[in-house]
């Protein structure tokens, strides 16, 4: 009895350094990349409030709103957003 407990405290006192570990193993973004989100957020500002303002911010929310709205961002939204995923793709690949 006394070494199930024993195991289960071992168990979860490993439990955070693997999640650690996981974590450890995704790449940063490149400054590259994060140059090109930031160029994003100030091209489409406008295009944002205009198609996506009641989107919420969750993780990919705003950037399926923008892709529906394509045909109607503006030119250098367009192009803000081309450079932000040439640089996601140079981060992946």
């Amino acid at each position: 009895m006394h070494y199930a407990k024993i195991g289960a405290l071992l168990l979860l006192g490993a439990v955070p350094v693997v999640a650690i570990a996981q974590n450890a193993t995704q790449p940063a973004p490149s400054v590259e990349r994060s140059e090109a989100r930031e160029k994003v957020r100030a091209a489409c500002g406008a295009d944002v409030q205009k198609f996506c303002a009641n989107i919420e911010r969750a993780k990919g929310a705003m950037r399926g709103c923008l892709a529906a709205h394509e045909k109607e961002l503006s030119p250098a939204c367009k192009e803000a957003r081309e450079e932000r995923a040439a640089a996601r793709g140079k981060d992946k690949g």
